[in-house]
C-alpha cells in the first residue's frame, strides 16, 4: 500500500512539474511575442494607401488597403520593415486615421500576415474592426507565399481561424495565386471557407521558361464549385484588360485601372 502511495506521490510530482514548465513557456512566449500589444519595434510614422478594386462595369466595388511606412532619407513611402511581425496596434492606430474616409468605401480589404492572423489576440483585433470603425465590409487578404512558407502547424491555425470567422462579416480572400500544380494543392483545404481568390495575371503567362500547370480557366471552374469569386490582380496593359473580359472575370485590380491613392 505504501508503494502506490508513493508512486501517486511522485505522479502528483512530475505532473505539477510538467504544468509548471509549460505555464513558464506560454508567459515567456506571450511577453516576448509580437503581437497586438507589443509595437515598440515599430515606432515610425505609417500609412494606408487604397488601391481600387474593380467590377465588370468598371464601378470600384472597393479598395485593398495598403500599408506603407515612411522612409525619411528617400521622402517615400515604403513596404513596411518586418512586415511580418508588425503588430495589431499599430494597424489599429494606423486606421483610426483614415477612419473617417472608411465611411465612404463599401468594401474594404486588409492585407494580414500568417502571424497576425494565428495571433491568439487577433479576435479581440477583428472586434474592434467592426464594433468601432466606418468599415461597412470587411475582407481580409492573405498571400498564397505567406501561406506556404508556414510550417504544418500554422497551416492548421489558419485554417482553425477561417472556420471560427463570422463569415456574413469577414470575408476572405487568397492573393497572389499563380498557375503552379503546387499551390493548387496548397489552397484546398482552405476553399469551403474563403469569398475570393487573387490571381496575379503575370503567373499566367506561357512562356519557353514557364510552363502553367493549372489556367485561370481550369482554376474558374474550381472557384464555381464553392462558390468563389475571382479577381484578377496586376493587371497593367490592354492585353490583360481583354483577357479577364474574355473569361468573364468579375473583379479587376491593377494599375491600369487604378494606381494605390491617398485616402
Amino acid at each position: 500500500m505504501a508503494n502506490f502511495e508513493n508512486f501517486l506521490w511522485w505522479i502528483f510530482v512530475i505532473f505539477t512539474l510538467i504544468c509548471g514548465v509549460f505555464c513558464i513557456e506560454a508567459h515567456y512566449r506571450y511577453k516576448n511575442k509580437n503581437g497586438i500589444d507589443n509595437a515598440y519595434k515599430f515606432s515610425n510614422k505609417y500609412k494606408y494607401f487604397g488601391q481600387p478594386i474593380y467590377d465588370k462595369q468598371n464601378k470600384i466595388r472597393g479598395y485593398e488597403l495598403l500599408l506603407r511606412e515612411y522612409n525619411q532619407y528617400t521622402n517615400k513611402w515604403q513596404l513596411p520593415r518586418n512586415v511580418v511581425d508588425f503588430p495589431l496596434s499599430k494597424i489599429v492606430s494606423t486606421i483610426q486615421e483614415i477612419n473617417p474616409q472608411l465611411e465612404e468605401i463599401a468594401n474594404v480589404s486588409l492585407n494580414m500576415t500568417v502571424n497576425q492572423i494565428t495571433d491568439f489576440r487577433v479576435e479581440y483585433f477583428f472586434n474592434w474592426v467592426l464594433g468601432t470603425t466606418n468599415i461597412k465590409q470587411l475582407v481580409i487578404e492573405l498571400d498564397t507565399n505567406d501561406i506556404r512558407r508556414a510550417n504544418i502547424f500554422k497551416r492548421k491555425e489558419i485554417l482553425h481561424m477561417f472556420k471560427k470567422l463570422q463569415h456574413t462579416q469577414i470575408k476572405i480572400t487568397i492573393e497572389n495565386v499563380d498557375s503552379s500544380k503546387k499551390t493548387y494543392n496548397l489552397l484546398q483545404q482552405y476553399l469551403p471557407y474563403i469569398t475570393y481568390l487573387k490571381f496575379n495575371v503575370h503567373s499566367f503567362n506561357k512562356s519557353a521558361n514557364h510552363w502553367i500547370d493549372i489556367t485561370l480557366a481550369q482554376w474558374q471552374r474550381r472557384s464555381a464549385i464553392f462558390n468563389i469569386e475571382m479577381i484578377v490582380d496586376k493587371i497593367d496593359n490592354d492585353s490583360y484588360i481583354a483577357l479577364v473580359n474574355q473569361l468573364n472575370v468579375p473583379f479587376h485590380q491593377g494599375y491600369a485601372y487604378g494606381r494605390p491613392e491617398n485616402l
